[in-house]
C-alpha cells in the first residue's frame, strides 16, 4: 500500500504535472495492480483544486527502504510491460477492475532498456531493445476517453504508414464499460520531422534576400531556392493522401462517409469569435487597431461561409484523420507519421462524422504559418537588433513606429517568409486534397476553426507573441481567396 503523503509529496514535485494538478491538497488512489517486484500500476485522481477528480496514470517503484518513485523511465517497469504484452492477458485490480495487455503475438525473447534523452513531454518515453529492434514505450499519463493512439496504430499496423504496432495496455474500472490507454509499444522510427529540411531552406534564404534587396526580390528567387525540395515535398503530399485512404478503408472498413456537419461548426466557431473578441480587449500589448481589424475579417469570413453553406445543396463528407498534425509529426525520410490523435477510430464511435482529411491539410496550413513567421521574426529581430516580439508586432500592424530603413527590412523579411511559405504550400498540400472546388467552403471552415482554437489557447496563456501570428493571417480572411491580400505592405 502506498503511502498518502509520499504520494503527495511525489506528484506535487513531479516535473510532468500540470500546474493545476500542483494545486490539489492531496491525491485518492483509485485503483492500482502489482506489475513485479516494488513495482506498481496507480491509478489516482487529485483531491481538490482546478484538477479535482481528473484520473492520472501513476506507476510507481517502492525501494527496499519503503521511499517512492517514480516508475516510468526506469527498466524495472519497461520490462514488465513488455514481456506482459508479448503474452497478452489480464491483471486484476485492488477495485475489481483489470489491466489489459495486448500484443501481436510477438515474442520478447530478449528485452533491455536503451538509452533514450526524452526531452519535455506531457507523456513518458522511454527506448526498449526487443530482439535487437529498437521500440518506444510511451505511456499516458493523463487518462481519458481521447487517447486513441494505440488503437489506432493497431489498427494501421503493416500500412507503412505508421510505426509498427507491438502491443497495449489499457486499465478497465470495476463495473463500467470504458477502457482507458495507459500505453502502447511501437517500433522507433527512425528520420527526422519536415520541419528540419525546411528551416534549413528558409534560414540560407536570408543571405540571398540581402543581397538582392528590396528591387531584386520576386517570386523568382524563391521558387529557384526551393527548388531542391519540390520532389520530396510533393512526395510527401502524394503520402499523407495515400494515408488518408488507408484510415477511410481500415477505420472505416468500407461504410460511406457521413457528411459533415458544417453548420453545426460554424454556428460553434461563431460563439468562440464572439468570446474571444470580448476578451481581446484586454490583452494588453497587441497593437488594437489591428486587433480589431482581425475580428472585422474573422466576422466577415463566417458571415460568407453561412451564406454558402446554407444556399448550397453540396454535402461534405466527413472523413478519419491525423487529428493535431505537426510539421515534426510528418518523418522527412521516408515519409512516416507519429503522434496519431485521430477524433474517432470507427463509425460506431462518437465524433466520426466531425473531422475529416482536410483537417490535416489546414493543420499543415497553420503549421508552416506559425513556422514561417517565427522564423521571420528571429531574423529582421536579428538584423535590427531588437526583440522578436517587436518585430512580430510590426508585421501584425506594418511597424509604423519604426524608422523608414528599418520598417523597410522588416517588411521586406517578411514577405519572404510569406512567399516561400506559399510555395512550400503549393509543393506539399495540392497532391493532398482534389481539384474540387466544392472542397474550399469546407476547407475555409476548418481553417477558421483551427485558427480560432490557437487564438483562444494563446489569450488563454499568456502568449501574445503567437497570438499576433493568429490575427495576423486572421486578417487576410473573408476573402474568396485568403492569399490575394499581401500580409505586409511596403511603401
Amino acid at each position: 500500500m502506498t503511502s498518502d503523503t509520499q504520494l503527495r509529496e511525489l506528484l506535487h514535485g513531479a516535473a510532468w504535472m500540470p500546474e493545476d494538478g500542483r494545486r490539489a491538497d492531496g491525491y485518492e488512489r483509485i485503483d492500482e495492480a502489482a506489475l513485479g517486484p516494488g513495482t506498481t500500476a496507480l491509478i489516482v485522481s487529485p483531491v481538490g483544486g482546478p484538477a479535482h477528480g481528473r484520473p492520472l496514470f501513476v506507476p510507481v517503484h517502492t525501494d527496499a527502504a519503503g521511499r517512492l518513485d517514480e516508475a516510468q523511465g526506469t527498466s524495472a517497469f519497461d520490462l514488465a510491460c513488455v514481456r506482459r504484452m508479448a503474452t497478452g492477458g489480464r491483471i486484476p485490480t485492488a477495485r475489481g477492475g483489470h489491466l489489459e495487455f495486448r500484443g501481436g503475438g510477438t515474442a520478447a525473447r530478449s528485452v533491455r532498456q536503451l538509452p533514450f534523452e526524452q526531452g519535455w513531454s506531457s507523456n513518458s518515453l522511454s527506448l526498449v531493445d526487443i530482439d535487437g529492434r529498437p521500440h518506444l514505450h510511451k505511456t499516458y499519463r493523463a487518462l481519458g476517453p481521447g487517447v486513441r493512439e494505440p488503437e489506432l496504430l493497431r489498427l494501421m499496423d503493416g500500412s507503412g504508414r505508421t510505426p509498427r504496432w507491438f502491443g497495449d495496455y489499457s486499465y478497465l474500472p470495476p463495473g463500467r464499460d470504458e477502457r482507458f490507454a495507459l500505453g502502447v509499444v511501437y517500433t522507433y522510427a527512425p528520420g527526422t520531422g519536415i520541419d528540419t529540411p525546411l528551416r534549413e531552406n528558409l534560414r540560407s534564404l536570408w543571405p540571398k534576400l540581402l543581397r538582392a534587396g528590396a528591387d531584386g526580390f520576386a517570386d523568382t528567387l524563391v521558387h529557384h531556392h526551393l527548388s531542391p525540395l519540390e520532389s520530396p515535398l510533393e512526395a510527401a503530399g502524394r503520402f499523407l493522401r495515400a494515408f488518408h485512404e488507408d484510415l477511410r478503408v481500415r477505420l472505416g472498413a468500407g461504410t460511406v462517409p457521413p457528411d459533415f456537419p458544417v453548420l453545426r461548426s460554424l454556428r460553434a466557431a461563431e460563439h468562440r469569435a464572439a468570446a474571444l473578441a470580448e476578451r481581446a480587449g484586454t490583452e494588453a500589448g497587441l497593437p488594437s487597431a489591428a486587433v480589431a481589424g482581425a475580428f472585422r475579417s474573422i466576422a466577415v469570413e463566417t458571415g460568407l461561409l453561412r451564406t454558402e453553406f446554407t444556399a448550397s445543396d453540396v454535402r461534405w463528407s466527413a472523413g478519419p484523420c491525423h487529428g493535431d498534425l505537426h510539421l515534426s509529426h510528418l518523418l522527412w525520410d521516408p515519409p512516416r507519421l507519429i503522434d496519431i490523435s485521430t477524433p474517432s477510430t470507427g463509425p460506431d464511435d462518437a465524433g466520426w462524422s466531425e473531422q475529416s482529411p482536410l483537417e490535416d491539410v489546414v493543420a499543415l496550413h497553420r503549421a508552416l504559418e506559425y513556422f514561417s513567421a517565427d522564423e521571420a521574426a528571429f531574423e529582421s529581430a536579428r538584423l535590427l537588433g531588437i526583440d522578436a516580439t517587436e518585430t512580430m508586432y510590426g508585421a501584425l500592424d506594418g511597424a509604423p513606429g519604426l524608422p523608414p530603413r528599418e520598417r523597410a527590412l522588416l517588411l521586406l523579411v517578411f514577405e519572404a517568409a510569406d512567399l516561400w511559405r506559399r510555395r512550400v504550400m503549393e509543393l506539399l498540400l495540392a497532391p493532398t486534397v482534389s481539384d474540387s472546388p466544392a472542397d474550399a467552403p469546407l476547407r475555409r471552415l476548418l481553417y477558421l476553426r483551427r485558427l480560432l482554437h490557437e487564438l483562444d489557447y494563446n489569450f488563454a496563456h499568456a502568449r501574445p507573441y503567437h497570438a499576433a501570428i493568429d490575427l495576423r493571417h486572421a486578417i487576410a480572411l473573408g476573402l474568396p481567396s485568403p492569399s490575394a491580400r499581401p500580409l505586409t505592405t511596403r511603401n
